[in-house]
């Protein structure tokens, strides 16, 4: 092993020729940008899964308790869970917070511009307002008046209305029951960054939305659970299904949102794909370079075999070689692919459409367990598939091959 590395290290210093040096450095780069590329897959698509993620959980948490009901409709029945019930469930582990949500279909109007829009009231406790501030963008001041509310930027842009403002809510009591118009005033809004929910939602306090439905204070729409490990959200979901009453439904983020998160999951698809095709060609150049390298040192190979050179140590040689080039190509291509991803996370010069991908721009996350396996998976490939050109030095005879130009 010692003499092999000596002589791939001596072979490595005397590169020189105008054909094989100019070769060697192209495999290098050419490893080192397709291991950028992988990292930055790697780092882009995890991001984009996290921060959509995040979102949603923050907005509904990991999964919701409601009423079962076999038909979807705008407004749930009224649930109340056991005092007793409710305890035992905010003890289960990875539990984080638990927030009670009232709902309630409206419309709200300005009157000053006859404009309006169908939107729905999300009732929120004190908790679940300073939850919902710590995770999005919003500016104004607490909700200090009966049946006062915060709107979304996009709201408020479609009814031209500013903090301060009044509108207007009407809500119906039952279904055959006449509208009531309900004064309210806009105390702060928000941007969650997904458009569906900030063209729809009109927050306001929990109590004047029961108050709205009719209901006692104990009665709410839906419970929002939110967890310490989101990655426990499915096997928590059965459990709790367990727990809850027959007539009250637990669902998992997933299953509200399948097509969200079926596309979110395609993401680690492309990440493998691309590192596929990133082995692909690095490996084609580098087992072009090593079999040119192999027939540039042909006479080499002749005179260390005829002095009694066992065909392993020569096959050392050419793999130290081909080892040198593979992870002088990885760490150039995981120092460019981490830089750029770090240069994106400080400065966010990639901007997306929020309306498509629910951020305004690019996120990055170092997924390390990913990066890791990646590297770990280029060498490993790298290393079986390059003895196949290396192995064909068994095969050469010193005599043919000291006499070789």
């Amino acid at each position: 092993m010692k003499e092999a590395f000596f002589i791939a290290r001596k072979i490595q210093k005397s590169m020189g020729s105008k054909v094989i040096g100019p070769l060697l450095k192209l495999s290098i780069v050419a490893t080192a940008m397709g291991m950028a590329l992988v990292v930055l897959s790697i780092t882009s698509g995890k991001g984009l899964q996290h921060a959509i993620m995040d979102k949603f959980r923050a907005l509904e948490g990991d999964f919701t308790i409601q009423a079962y009901s076999l038909n979807r409709t705008e407004e749930w029945r009224p649930i109340a869970l056991e005092d007793s019930l409710f305890t035992e469930l905010s003890q289960v582990p990875y539990v984080d917070q638990i927030f009670p949500v009232v709902q309630k279909a409206s419309l709200l109007v300005n009157p000053n511009k006859d404009v309006f829009e169908s939107v729905q009231i999300q009732g929120f406790t004190t908790g679940n307002f300073e939850y919902f501030q710590e995770s999005f963008t919003t500016k104004g001041s607490p909700i200090d008046g009966r049946y006062g509310c915060w709107i979304s930027s996009t709201l408020a842009a479609s009814l031209e209305l500013e903090i301060g403002d009044t509108a207007v809510l009407t809500v119906l009591k039952g279904q055959r029951s006449l509208p009531r118009l309900i004064n309210t005033k806009i105390y702060g809004i928000y941007t969650s960054g997904l458009d569906e929910f900030d063209r729809q939602n009109v927050l306001m306090s929990n109590v004047d939305v029961s108050r709205l439905n009719g209901w006692n204070n104990h009665s709410v729409s839906v419970y929002v659970v939110h967890l310490n490990t989101p990655e426990q959200r499915g096997t928590l979901s059965a459990y709790w299904n367990a727990l809850v009453p027959y007539d009250l439904q637990v669902s998992a983020l997933e299953s509200r949102h399948p097509a969200i998160f079926g596309w979110l999951a395609l993401f680690d698809t492309n990440i493998v794909l691309v590192l596929a095709i990133v082995l692909i060609v690095a490996l084609s150049n580098l087992i072009t370079a090593l079999l040119v390298l192999i027939i540039d040192r042909t006479r080499m190979i002749g005179m260390l075999k005829a002095m009694g050179a066992p065909d392993r140590m020569v096959l050392q040689v050419f793999q130290w070689l081909s080892l040198n080039i593979l992870v002088k190509g990885l760490l150039i291509g995981n120092a460019i692919g981490l830089g750029l991803s770090a240069l994106q996370q400080w400065f966010k010069w990639i901007q997306l459409d929020p309306s498509t991908y629910y951020i305004a721009s690019a996120p990055i996350h170092f997924d390390w367990a990913w990066i890791i396996g990646a590297n770990l998976a280029f060498i490993l490939v790298a290393y079986f598939i390059l003895l196949i050109p290396v192995r064909w030095i068994a095969r050469l005879q010193p005599i043919q091959s000291i006499h070789f130009s």
